[in-house]
């Protein structure tokens, strides 16, 4: 029967919704779980219908809009809901739901009311219900999973079902494909091998992250976003994410991982997730942050004073500051206690050069307050240099990674780094308690080090280091012959 007048298309519907209030579902004990094979054939007959007729009426030049598409779509949605409840309440309606073809009917269903959802809100409620059923027949179903990623996956990126459903106006249908996802790669590491690596599904993940990174705290969909990246992260992908050369634009990837590294502190997984090429990544993204800062104060102290022909936008300069944050949080969980393959994977990169160059650039550029009524000018002010206050988080980097580690001692001293350190054994209003950091720092670059030691006391270090206003605040500083620093009150204060 073709569905092409308004009283054919209403008599659809009123099955429609005789189907759904009849579905199985916790509220309706009486009806049984497991849905006889009649109706499934009967709703992929449905599904047919009232799909070829939307594509009809949609191939239609001559009419802009559709009068008939309000209530197709609230057929649909009802034959969605349909099978979202029935998939739910018994494993075997996936299976007989398969043999009756109704998963072809969900997914022509997501892909017409998609096009259409800013045009009709029954579009909108139907897409969601859509995704829905779609999650709810792929759970725990290897088949299903295992189909939709040979045949989404090998299409143009923006037109893989999962790219559709994350592309949707509505938060309920981003969220029914953020679970269709995560059911689909949560259990199997080939799958997320066959996800990261191909085309659409490398897009598809990259925007996962992007959403991480834009959506706000202690969201449903913020949750759900970093359980998918974690089983990436898990399976050792990331760093296909992040790709050989990274974008500082994937700071919502690296703040997944600043996530992960925080709620899994231990060495091992540390030792495990971080391997070579994220480590080379993350240093890539250190190296990044240096160009660009370095390019932004190179002639102007001020966003302000940029012209409006600057190549670095305000976007560029937050998405450095949000990269550098998380990179920053990483290495500071990762480099604590480190395992010893993995402490020498860290100094095999260029992770410690480029934490030397970013201190050494902050040190530079970022002003230093040493008196709490010190007067502050423009550049102290400046709302770029604000954003990137890290040299305390940079300083203890330094130390984690020199801890016990006598290559990395030398490594520091022979970078510059040494001095660096010592160097902010002084008094900073912009950067509370960043002597602590310091001395904390050094004890782990002198420790049993006689060469830090020599370097250190030829620099003066102890003048360097009782200046006037420690003095001032009652902080006294001393190297010990053992090379340890200690901070203690000033008697005579």
């Amino acid at each position: 029967m073709e569905l092409n007048t308004e009283q054919a298309i209403y008599s659809v519907r009123q099955e429609c919704a005789a189907l759904k209030d009849q579905s199985p579902h916790p509220s309706r004990p009486q009806v049984p779980k497991l849905v006889a094979e009649q109706t499934w054939l009967r709703i992929h007959l449905l599904f047919d219908q009232l799909i070829s007729s939307a594509i009809i009426a949609n191939s239609n030049e001559d009419m802009d809009i559709d009068p008939l598409a309000p209530m197709r779509s609230e057929a649909l949605a009802d034959l969605c809901v349909f099978v979202r409840n029935a998939t739910a309440m018994d494993p075997q309606n996936q299976t007989m739901a398969m043999s009756a073809n109704v998963v072809d009917g969900v997914l022509a269903t997501i892909r017409i009311m998609l096009r259409c959802e800013m045009t009709y809100a029954e579009a909108k409620q139907c897409s969601a219900s859509a995704g829905q059923a779609l999650s709810n027949l792929a759970t725990n179903n290897y088949k299903l999973q295992a189909q939709l990623i040979d045949s989404e996956l090998t299409k143009s990126p923006i037109e893989s079902i999962f790219w559709y459903l994350l592309s949707s106006f509505n938060s309920k249908t981003q969220m029914s494909g953020l679970m269709l996802i995560l059911n689909t790669v949560k259990n199997s590491q080939q799958f997320v091998e066959k996800v990261c690596l191909s085309e659409a599904g490398h897009m598809l993940m990259s925007r996962i992250g992007e959403m991480f990174g834009e959506t706000v705290d202690d969201s449903d969909e913020k949750a759900m976003m970093y359980v998918i990246l974690s089983v990436v992260i898990e399976h050792g992908y990331l760093s296909v994410l992040l790709t050989s050369d990274p974008e500082l634009e994937m700071f919502g990837v690296l703040n997944a991982l600043a996530v992960y590294c925080n709620e899994n502190a231990q060495p091992s997984v540390y030792a495990r997730v971080l391997d070579t090429t994220l480590l080379n990544a993350l240093s890539k993204v250190l190296a990044k942050c240096h160009t660009l800062l370095q390019q932004v104060w190179q002639d102007s102290d001020t966003l302000e004073s940029q012209n409006d022909d600057s190549d670095i936008s305000m976007d560029s300069i937050m998405a450095a500051h949000r990269s550098l944050s998380s990179t920053a949080s990483v290495l500071s969980s990762a480099t604590t206690d480190m395992e010893p393959s993995f402490a020498a994977r860290v100094l095999k990169s260029d992770i410690p050069k480029q934490i030397v160059a970013l201190l050494g650039l902050f040190s530079k550029e970022l002003p230093r307050i040493e008196k709490a009524n010190q007067p502050s000018n423009t550049d102290e002010t400046s709302p770029i240099k604000k954003l990137f206050m890290f040299k305390c988080e940079l300083i203890q980097i330094i130390g984690n990674i020199a801890y016990k580690n006598k290559a990395a001692q030398d490594m520091f001293r022979e970078l510059d780094g040494l001095a660096l350190v010592l160097d902010h054994m002084r008094i900073d209003e912009n950067h509370p308690f960043i002597r602590e950091y310091a001395v904390v720092a050094l004890r782990s670059l002198l420790n049993d080090n006689k060469e830090n030691q020599a370097y250190i006391s030829s620099m003066d270090a102890q003048n360097i280091a009782n200046d006037y206003d420690l003095n001032q605040a009652g902080i006294q500083a001393s190297l010990q012959s053992d090379g340890r620093v200690s901070i203690n009150r000033n008697a005579n204060t």
